[in-house]
């Protein structure tokens, strides 16, 4: 049984998380797709030109994630350092 004090701990660890890494996701995402070359001026001629289109979105949605998740990570440990 967790004690309740560790739960509500846990839920504010999740929300702030998950805030952190959409507020930080969705506009490097945006930023990294007008920039992409591949994926914005892609003509679709041929079924290759799909299979790129698909394969840099998502490498993009993979590696933008990765980079939020950790960045939002170290913020988390920047404001609640671990006392041992």
């Amino acid at each position: 049984m967790i004690p309740k004090s560790k739960n509500n701990s846990n839920n504010y660890n999740k929300t702030f998380f998950w805030k952190g890494f959409f507020i930080l996701f969705i506009p490097i995402f945006i930023i990294g797709i007008f920039s992409e070359p591949y994926i914005t001026h892609n003509p679709f001629e041929t079924f290759e030109d799909f299979g790129e289109f698909i394969f840099f979105l998502l490498f993009y949605i993979i590696v933008i994630a990765g980079i939020s998740a950790l960045i939002v990570s170290i913020i988390w440990r920047l404001k609640h350092p671990q006392n041992k």
